[in-house]
């Protein structure tokens, strides 16, 4: 998955929230996303990558640590590792991570592109899906983090009343 940079992604992203918070869409205020979304650098092989991080790296799921939340209460979080040694830029790993209300059924959803030299590769689910469970993972195609982030953002809304059998 290639970027032009992780400035321009970082911008398309950015760009992507503010426009959910003036929809509505998004509870963080416009001046809170500009502080929560910033870039980290990482090492991996020797090579620097920048870490865009959205919010506060949180497997732990504790709501005190910062965090993007919707109008409904579900918060997410999320890290992107690109690696600008070559251009285009590539997107070498992620982790998306949205948890719902404490009634709702499902707790979290995650969405995770591991590093290429992790074991899921082996495994044919370098991209994989949490629904719910860390200790299950389902594979699915690869999805760009600007489609994570706007289905977590536009189309992951869970029914307010259960379906009729």
């Amino acid at each position: 998955m290639t970027v032009a940079s992780a400035k321009v992604l970082r911008s398309q992203i950015l760009k992507c929230l503010t426009e959910a918070c003036n929809d509505g869409i998004l509870k963080t205020k416009i001046n809170e996303i500009y502080k929560l979304l910033k870039f980290d650098e990482a090492k991996t092989h020797g090579k620097k990558i920048k870490n865009l991080m959205g919010g506060e790296l949180n497997f732990k799921r504790r709501k005190e640590l910062a965090h993007f939340e919707r109008f409904d209460g579900a918060w997410f979080d999320f890290g992107i590792l690109i690696d600008e040694t070559d251009k285009p830029a590539k997107i070498i790993g992620f982790h998306f991570e949205i948890r719902f209300l404490e009634d709702n059924p499902i707790k979290f959803l995650r969405f995770d592109l591991n590093l290429p030299e992790h074991n899921n590769q082996d495994k044919g689910k370098r991209f994989h899906i949490h629904p719910g469970c860390d200790d299950f993972m389902i594979h699915s195609p690869p999805m760009s983090p600007l489609e994570i982030l706007h289905l977590f953002l536009y189309d992951l809304y869970l029914p307010t009343r259960p379906r009729s059998s």
